[in-house]
């Protein structure tokens, strides 16, 4: 494998300063809310000038997004550790576990809300939680279609039934979201995974991986 050169002193800094920027923002979001922090604030709380946040950011929004391509920088790097597990149930299992913990960990409820409010206006038109190349869909539907083959997980469409999943999944984190993060977030999303999700994409099949 050819060694990646390393990067120069510009690049470093650059990235250094995009991500003081990003982390500066997310602080300040948690903290005042999403429309209760401006540019200038952000800005100021990373050192940097109001033209360093336009080179790597539009918008507010951009940075709301951008750290949901974390999560699935988050999931990429996840990825070969989950697909060790023995077979499809507990594939989904791990995936929704590592899901679970970084939200919890690194998100926590105001971000998530941001994120879902930023996703629902009309006025900003990239829509990430739908969209089906992310990485988590790709991940969770490979997963699904390996069962398949296997005969642990229901038959459908693979991209279908990981849109089906995360939308079951997305709706607990709504849930959570709205109490405040009072509810158990870790516990009762692998009680709703179990109880529900799973269940519902291993419907029709035996424990011992045959349709019956």
């Amino acid at each position: 494998m050819e060694e990646q050169a390393p990067l120069s002193k510009r690049k470093l800094q650059a990235r250094e300063t995009r991500k003081r920027i990003l982390e500066s923002a997310l602080s300040l979001f948690r903290e005042k809310g999403f429309d209760q922090v401006s540019i200038d604030e952000i800005t100021s709380s990373a050192g940097v000038s109001k033209g360093s946040f336009y080179t790597y950011f539009q918008t507010k929004s951009d940075i709301i997004i951008e750290e949901f391509r974390l999560i699935d920088g988050f999931y990429e790097k996840k990825e070969a550790a989950i697909l060790r597990e023995p077979d499809a149930s507990s594939r989904l299992i791990a995936f929704t576990k590592h899901q679970l913990d970084y939200i919890h960990r690194n998100l926590g409820f105001r971000t998530l809300s941001i994120l879902y409010i930023n996703q629902m206006s009309t006025f900003y038109e990239q829509k990430i939680l739908p969209n089906r190349e992310r990485t988590l869909v790709q991940i969770v539907s490979r997963i699904i279609s390996e069962g398949q083959n296997a005969g642990q997980i229901r038959p459908g469409d693979p991209i279908e039934l990981a849109g089906w999943m995360n939308r079951c999944m997305r709706g607990f984190f709504l849930d959570w979201a709205i109490s405040k993060g009072e509810i158990d977030i870790r516990k009762e999303g692998m009680r709703f995974f179990f109880g529900f999700v799973l269940p519902a994409l291993t419907f029709g099949v035996n424990p011992q991986g045959s349709r019956g």
